[in-house]
């Protein structure tokens, strides 16, 4: 191993997902899809829900550590373990050690002979639906409600902490034997039950990115966050909650620790055991080659099985096959039959799944493209005009304003792409609002304006639906009187249970009448399009999709590969997928693009986010475009 043999949080995360991530994570290999992690912490809203609760603790000490050798490891300990020999002391995130097993908590609180471990964490949580389990099922958030044990989607952090803890009580046993302290675990969390009281609250934190790296593990490695705003009323607003898991906790210390201690030994020993058997969970593997790094932990695992063609894992929904327990496609991989092909056409026998599966193996074989007899019906009852719409939207642990609470939605661009009649061109209208703090019912109105009460509106799966369904409640919410907007959003919205959209979703047209060879297993706009595009060149012959065609060396390019480009700043730019444009808004918003002087770097900005959206609406034009000419050939033949 290149650097010393220690187990974090996340490697114990890694390895209980396939152990042998775990040997390829140590060594090093590339991984592809991998988000930067300024990026997919900025998403979340962890920085700065780390920074609020730094300053909750305002005479915290921050351990300084670079974990590359032995002793930079030794040395963040002995100033830990100096720390804790203190009467009282507040430490941002100190290094906890003990045999192998290495973690950094976020805030130790030591007063005495007791020692609290605070987890920060973005992820919402509800105190009102907490204390209402406590109080009338003796449950909690943490807690399976069917078995009353620890789980669903709060496990993995309650593991995480109870790592931190068993980690701490051996730290102590080893270091201070003579002192008897008592550990106490919480979390920290933005609380959905709350407000805040503080008006533009995001505005008062600004990300920076450094240009130092250091291998510490610190949730702000690489980043500062600056506040500018009232200290009092940070402390008053009371945004973050902290919860007692003390008993969660000490349920899962001693699996917890065990597990760490297994897979150390496989990594000490190089164990056999530490190599997964391969199986339908090696889909979704990252372990991929880059261009800088030619190793490929897939192809590893995999070996000349790595290369079939029409791959059983590229079946739409492969793993359901023969029920969830004891999947057809993990004996066929053990009998290194790994073509879809292999699969026998009896056991599609879920009629839920077993129609797409049937379809793209018979179609995959012809290599031909399919629609179902009933895709020219549905065509034509699509009523003119027709409206494809796309929304960009954002959900930040910050809310914009006073009286929101944590992770409401904020919409803040749509673009629409208005076809009025039959063989006309389509009209292009878009809206993007990065001034006002919270948007959402300008978006409605100017998107209500656009669309009117006459013709069809096309979606590309629920999203569009949820948006115009949660500003509908805003509107009560926050006691916005618009009657036409409200009347407007349920007459187009599904609104709950009950009801119907009049929203079209293409998607789940796709999923039930249309297939593509190239679009394997998959229905996303983003797989749709391409398979389309670049196997039907008349499409490119039309004057209004011309902007989009490129073609290197006999390649045909995606259309979201061809976008614009724009230098901006020392960097070249572009936004080519959804997270993408949030993480723009919300740097344009608080991040280092809010204060900038240069207004014609926000421009630039925000046409790569006009560009963008503007595409995603032109795809399911292009699609429409292309069905139709499927539907007006199967009627002719």
């Amino acid at each position: 191993m290149p650097h010393p043999i220690y187990l974090t949080k996340s490697d114990l995360k890694t390895a209980r997902s396939c152990s042998t991530k775990l040997y390829y994570k140590k060594l090093g290999y590339p991984t592809v899809d991998r988000v930067d992690p300024y990026t997919r912490i900025l998403a979340d809203g962890n920085f700065i829900i780390s920074k609020i609760a730094h300053l909750l603790y305002p005479e915290g000490i921050y351990i300084s550590a670079n974990l590359n050798s032995d002793e930079s490891i030794a040395n963040a300990v002995q100033e830990t373990i100096t720390y804790l020999q203190q009467e009282h002391v507040v430490l941002f995130e100190p290094v906890l050690y003990a045999a192998h097993k290495l973690a950094r908590a976020d805030i130790l609180v030591k007063q005495g002979d007791r020692i609290e471990i605070i987890e920060i964490r973005a992820k919402g949580f509800d105190s009102a639906a907490h204390e209402d389990l406590i109080k009338y099922r003796n449950l909690s958030l943490f807690r399976n409600k069917r078995t009353g044990k620890v789980g669903g989607e709060w496990r993995y952090i309650i593991e995480d902490i109870a790592y931190q803890v068993g980690i701490l009580q051996e730290m102590l046993a080893e270091h201070l034997p003579s002192v008897d302290m008592q550990i106490y675990p919480y979390l920290l969390a933005p609380d959905r039950a709350k407000t805040t009281q503080i008006d533009h609250l995001a505005s008062y934190f600004q990300i920076q990115r450094l240009s130092t790296h250091r291998n510490s593990f610190s949730k702000f490695n690489g980043i500062a966050v600056n506040f500018t705003g009232n200290l009092q009323e940070i402390y008053n607003d009371q945004l973050l909650t902290k919860v007692n898991i003390e008993t969660e906790v000490s349920e899962l210390i001693s699996p917890t620790i065990a597990s760490a201690h297994k897979y150390i030994d496989y990594l000490i020993e190089q164990s056999p055991e530490l190599f997964a058997p391969i199986s339908k969970s090696c889909k979704g593997c990252e372990y991929r080659a880059s261009d800088r790094d030619p190793r490929d932990g897939f192809r590893e695992c995999w070996g000349d099985l790595a290369d079939v063609e029409n791959h059983v894992l590229e079946l739409y929904q492969m793993g359901r096959i023969g029920g969830h327990e004891t999947p057809l496609v993990n004996e066929m991989i053990q009998q290194k039959k790994v073509s879809m092909f292999d699969v026998p056409l009896e056991e599609l026998n879920d009629y839920t799944y077993s129609y797409r599966q049937l379809i793209q193996i018979e179609y995959t074989q012809k290599n031909k493209e399919w629609i179902s007899e009933h895709l020219p019906q549905i065509v034509k009852q699509i009523e003119y005009p027709i409206h494809f719409i796309d929304f960009e939207t954002s959900r930040m642990a910050i809310p914009y304003r006073a009286g929101m609470r944590p992770y409401e939605q904020v919409a803040f661009q749509w673009s629409c792409h208005t076809i009025p009649a039959p063989d006309a061109e389509p009209i292009q209208t878009e809206w993007l609002d990065l001034n006002n703090i919270f948007p959402n019912f300008q978006f409605a109105e100017s998107l209500m304006e656009c669309l009117g009460d006459r013709g069809t509106i096309l979606t590309w799966a629920t999203h569009e639906n949820s948006v115009l369904r949660d500003i509908y409640y805003q509107m009560q919410t926050y006691d916005y009187h618009n009657p036409q907007l409200q009347t407007w959003l349920a007459n187009t919205a599904k609104l709950g249970n009950k009801g119907k959209s009049h929203l079209v979703d293409m998607n789940a047209l796709t999923l039930k009448h249309y297939f593509h060879p190239l679009m394997k297993g998959r229905t996303s706009l983003k797989c749709v399009l391409p398979a389309v595009w670049k196997t039907n060149p008349y499409l490119h012959e039309i004057p209004y999709f011309q902007e989009y065609y490129r073609e290197v060396d006999g390649e045909i390019f995606s259309p979201y590969d061809v976008l614009p480009q724009l230098q901006i700043g020392d960097r070249i730019q572009v936004v080519n997928e959804g997270a993408g444009a949030m993480l723009a808004y919300q740097d344009l918003m608080y991040g280092e693009l809010r204060d900038l002087d240069d207004p014609s770097v926000r421009s630039q900005w925000k046409e790569l986010l006009y560009q963008y959206c503007r595409l995603d609406t032109m795809a399911m034009v292009i699609i429409w475009t292309h069905w139709q000419n499927l539907c007006h050939k199967m009627k002719n033949s």
